[in-house]
């Protein structure tokens, strides 16, 4: 009886120690599950990039001169911004989601989204502003001009007048500073990016709890013998910018679809 127990015994043994090896196969080879895999979170893109490219004689960055003078507004929008000549010394090889021209540097902005579409780059918005002195056709989707008398029409662009928006009487320098042009552009630029921006993956917010605000305390009632409260100061004064000036009953030939007189 006690010989056939040990035997029992030892048999249970040898079928556990070779039923382990296995069982640790099973677990080491089974496939990761998925779901279980951490997901990466999808990342937020860069600011969309407008190139700012300015006329003839204009090689420095200023808030007031020429297109350089469309950087702030740009920026609030949520743009990043990158400012240069016409001979694009400093830009070329950049690849803007927008591009803004005046004068020569119209022309040059219309040639450069050409030469990135056919690169096979996304083509950009182009915006002109008095391009000159020969500006080639539009070849990208979405193109404005924006002329004063004397300019040529963009072909392939629409085509804007700047003195039927307002901006009349105002010489060939100044025309990018103008209130008027620089809210044409701002308005485009602006329908550009809430078209960017809807079209950007939902970024999941950190949950981190907020810390609980305190409970406002009840403000005291005025005593009958208290002083009136002291009234708000004004806003301070706007940033002063280059007046227009207008002429009654002026016009302007050689714009077709000019309004003439006023």
């Amino acid at each position: 009886m006690k010989l056939r127990t040990a035997a029992f015994a030892a048999l249970a043994v040898g079928a556990a120690l070779l039923a382990s090896p296995f069982a640790r196969a099973q677990t080491t080879s089974r496939p990761a599950d998925p779901a279980a895999e951490p997901q990466t979170a999808p990342q937020a893109a860069p600011p969309p990039l407008v190139l700012l490219l300015d006329g003839l004689g204009v090689y420095v960055e200023n808030d007031y001169i020429g297109v350089s003078s469309l950087a702030r507004p740009l920026a609030r929008q949520g743009f990043r911004t990158r400012t240069d000549s016409h001979l694009m010394l400093k830009s070329k090889g950049l690849v803007p989601d927008v591009i803004i021209g005046h004068s020569m540097g119209g022309e040059s902005a219309l040639r450069y989204a050409a030469e990135l579409a056919r690169a096979g780059y996304t083509p950009p918005l182009v915006i002109t502003i008095d391009a000159a002195p020969a500006p080639p056709a539009c070849t990208v989707p979405r193109c404005i001009n924006i002329a004063g008398p004397g300019f040529a029409r963009v072909r392939g662009a629409r085509n804007i007048s700047a003195w039927d928006q307002g901006a009349r009487f105002v010489n060939h320098a100044q025309l990018p500073t103008h209130p008027a042009v620089q809210q044409l552009i701002l308005d485009e630029t602006a329908a550009w990016m809430a078209t960017w921006r809807a079209s950007q993956p939902q970024i999941a917010r950190s949950a981190t709890p907020k810390p609980a605000s305190r409970q406002a305390r009840p403000e005291p009632a005025p005593r009958p013998d208290a002083a009136p409260a002291p009234a708000p100061s004004p806003a301070g004064p706007k940033m002063w910018t280059m007046p227009g000036w207008t002429l009654p009953d002026g016009s302007a030939p050689g714009w077709p679809g000019l309004r003439q007189g006023g």
